[in-house]
């Protein structure tokens, strides 16, 4: 029965606080005004709704009226290009006055505008009230009804859970509580190795990313490493051509001289098997980056030596760059 009463109070409150609502609204009425668009194409009427509702309109009617700001006008498009312009005002004289002007002012700038398009704007119905936009009692009265309503229900809902006992709590099997406390303990062990298996997945795929890594620059310093070698071969392939030399002029009484073949190749004073000798002496101190760059050079040159492992003179400065000053083996 108290509930039932905390809900009708609160209905009663919201409808006071509706009722005060209503009486602080100040009087507010719309008129509306109908312009015949002409040609009522899917074109035109939109624009000249658009013009209807924009600041151009709006600023001159301010202008003309001595308005402190401009109105609010809204337009809306009916059947047959039919365009309806309301606008709201204080009072219904001027609501209507400002309507009108609002209707005068559009048809002149759509004259303006539109006006060599063939298009035109004709006042159809000329501007009167429509309504009273506010105050709203009946309105203002639902909504502070329907709050009081909700307010009073969850009001008269926390006042019965407090008052209503709490059901006791039924005793607990020893035997159920056990079993439950082994499952609780086993998910919680399955979780955590989950957790760890995640983790080790984790840092596996980050060590195959760095390994990755690490075989992508390899080959990128065998790939450098190989052309370095390619450019003193190519070297060593220009000073095996010989140069050209100029034609001697026929001698019809002697027989003509064979030609003498390609010079000898300068070779090197380094072979495969002094580099070999002075890496693995030199192994010793050398860091493990500085190893695996001299194998790979080893390796590159043994193509371009030849059968006794002497390379030709143009792998020096290469030689020189990559295993740095070597002293120079016995001749």
């Amino acid at each position: 029965m108290k509930s039932a009463g905390i809900v009708v109070l609160a209905v009663l409150v919201g409808l006071a606080a509706g009722a005060i609502w209503t009486f602080l609204q100040s009087d507010r009425y719309r008129a509306d005004a109908r312009v015949l668009v002409r040609p009522a194409s899917s074109r035109v009427v939109p624009a000249v709704e658009a013009l209807a509702e924009s600041s151009l309109v709006e600023t001159n009617v301010a202008q003309t009226l001595h308005l402190s700001r401009p109105p609010h006008i809204s337009a809306k498009r009916g059947d047959g290009g039919v365009l309806t312009v309301s606008v709201e005002g204080g009072s219904r004289e001027r609501a209507r006055q400002v309507d009108a002007e609002a209707v005068v002012i559009l048809t002149q700038k759509v004259a303006q505008r539109f006006g060599t398009a063939g298009t035109s704007a004709t006042v159809l119905d000329p501007a009167h009230v429509a309504e009273q936009t506010s105050p709203t009692p009946g309105r203002n009265l639902l909504i502070t009804g329907l709050a009081g309503l909700g307010l009073g229900l969850a009001a008269a809902a926390a006042l019965s859970r407090r008052r209503s006992p709490e059901p006791a709590a039924a005793p607990v099997d020893p035997a159920v509580e056990e079993r439950l406390q082994s499952r609780i303990g086993h998910v919680t062990q399955r979780e955590r190795s989950l957790a760890q298996r995640a983790g080790q997945l984790a840092a596996r795929e980050q060590d195959l990313e760095r390994r990755q890594q690490e075989t992508e620059q390899r080959q990128q310093e065998i790939e450098q490493r190989a052309a370095e070698v390619e450019a003193a071969a190519a070297a060593a392939a220009a000073e095996r051509e010989p140069e050209p030399e100029p034609e001697p002029e026929p001698e019809p009484e002697l027989e003509p001289e064979p030609e003498p073949g390609p010079p000898p190749t300068p070779r090197a004073s380094w072979t495969l098997g002094a580099l070999e000798q002075v890496t693995r002496a030199r192994s010793e101190g050398a860091s493990a980056d500085q190893q695996e760059e001299w194998a790979d050079y080893l390796f590159l040159l043994r193509e371009h030596a030849d059968a006794d492992g002497a390379l030709p003179s143009s792998f020096e400065p290469l030689i020189i760059n990559v295993f740095g000053p070597l002293q120079q083996p016995d001749e």
